[in-house]
C-alpha cells in the first residue's frame, strides 16, 4: 500500500516548481548578460539589455519566494546547507549585487561599456554560483544532526563544476530564444546563431553530466539507483523527452519561428527537473535528508499553504503584468 501524501511532500514539489520558475526566468536574464560578452557592438548590447530591463525585477520575485519557502517549510535545510556552503552562497550574493549594479547604472553613464562588462561578468559569476550550489547539494551532503561532516571546499568537486559549466551553456541558450522573441533584424539573426551554438553545447554538457552520473555509483541517488551505477528507466524516458524538446528548439530556430524556441526551452527544463526530482524524491538533500525529516511542523506547513497560496496569484499577476507592459520588440538604440 502506498504511503499517503504528506504536507512535506507537497512543499517539496512547491519548492521544485519555484526553483524551475526561477532557473528559467532568471536563466534568460543571466544568459543575456553572458551574451553581452559575446556581442562586441555596444548599441546592440544596449538593445539586448533593454529586453530584460523591464522584467528582471519580476523574475527575481521567484528567488525571494524560493528563499522564503526554504526558510519556512524546510528550516533544517536552510540552516544547515547554507551554512555549510557559505563560500559559494556569499559569492552568489556579491555576484547578484554586481549584476544588478551593471544593469541599473548602465543607462546613467555617457560611456556604458564598463557597466556592460559588470553586468556581463556579474551574470557569469551568478551562473557559476548557481551551478556550484546546486551541484554541491545534488552530489550529497552528510550531517550529524545539525553538524556538517564535510569539508569547506567539498563544493569545488568535479560534479558541481560540471553542473556550473552546463548552466553557462544553458542560460545563453534560453537567452538566445528570448532575444529571438524580443529583437529583429541582424540582432535576431545573431540570436538564432547563438541559440544553435549554445544549445548544442548545453545538450552536449547535459549528456556528459548524465554519463558522469551513470558511471559514478556514489551519484546513483540522482537517477533513481541509490548506491548503483547506470540509469533508471523513468529517468531515461524523461531525459529523452527533454532532448526531444531540445531538437524541437533547434527546428524552431531553423524555421524562423519566434515564440516556439522559448517555449521549448521551458518545456525542456521542466522535463529535466522532473527527471531529477522524481529520482531524488523524497530526498531533499542527498544522501539521507528527506523532505519529511527536514520539514517544519505540520501546523506551520499548513499555515504556510494559506499564506503562499494567497501570495502566488498576486506574484503571478504581477509578473504577467510586467511582461504585458514590456511586450513587443526592443528597438531603441542603433545597430552598427
Amino acid at each position: 500500500m502506498e504511503a499517503p501524501v504528506t504536507l512535506a511532500d507537497v512543499w517539496y514539489w512547491i519548492l521544485a516548481l519555484l526553483l524551475w520558475l526561477y532557473v528559467f526566468t532568471d536563466g534568460f536574464d543571466l544568459g543575456v548578460g553572458i551574451l553581452c560578452l559575446v556581442e562586441q557592438n555596444e548599441p546592440r548590447r544596449g538593445i539586448m539589455i533593454e529586453t530584460v530591463e523591464g522584467v528582471w525585477h519580476a523574475n527575481q520575485t521567484w528567488l525571494v519566494m524560493l528563499g522564503g519557502v526554504l526558510f519556512g517549510a524546510f528550516p533544517l535545510v536552510y540552516g544547515t546547507v547554507l551554512a555549510a556552503l557559505y563560500l559559494p552562497a556569499g559569492f552568489l550574493l556579491f555576484a547578484l549585487m554586481a549584476r544588478g549594479m551593471g544593469i541599473e547604472y548602465r543607462p546613467e553613464t555617457d560611456d556604458p561599456r564598463f557597466w556592460t562588462q559588470v553586468f556581463g561578468w556579474g551574470s557569469v559569476a551568478v551562473t557559476v554560483a548557481h551551478g556550484l550550489l546546486l551541484g554541491a547539494i545534488l552530489q550529497g551532503m552528510s550531517f550529524d544532526g545539525l553538524r556538517y561532516l564535510g569539508g569547506p571546499l567539498d563544493w569545488l568537486a568535479p560534479f558541481p563544476i560540471l553542473v556550473a559549466v552546463t548552466l553557462l551553456c544553458l542560460y545563453p541558450m534560453f537567452a538566445a530564444a528570448w532575444l529571438v522573441l524580443k529583437t529583429e533584424g541582424a540582432l535576431q539573426d545573431a540570436a538564432r546563431l547563438w541559440g544553435i551554438r549554445f544549445g548544442s553545447a548545453a545538450v552536449a554538457c547535459l549528456v556528459l553530466l548524465v554519463g558522469y552520473i551513470a558511471l559514478d555509483g556514489s551519484l546513483g541517488h540522482l537517477v533513481g539507483r541509490p548506491g548503483q551505477g547506470g540509469l533508471s528507466p523513468l529517468f531515461v524516458l524523461l531525459l529523452v523527452v527533454a532532448v526531444l524538446n531540445a531538437a524541437l528548439y533547434f527546428r524552431a530556430l531553423g524555421k524562423g519561428w519566434e515564440h516556439r524556441p522559448l517555449m521549448y526551452c521551458a518545456s525542456m527544463l521542466a522535463f529535466v527537473f522532473l527527471a531529477f526530482g522524481l529520482s531524488v524524491f523524497p530526498l531533499i538533500v542527498p544522501p539521507a535528508v528527506t523532505a519529511a525529516s527536514a520539514a517544519a511542523p505540520d501546523d506551520m506547513l499548513r499555515v504556510m499553504l494559506y499564506v503562499v497560496g494567497g501570495l502566488m496569484p498576486v506574484v503571478l499577476f504581477y509578473n504577467a503584468y510586467q511582461y504585458r507592459v514590456f511586450r513587443g520588440k526592443a528597438v531603441s538604440g542603433e545597430e552598427a
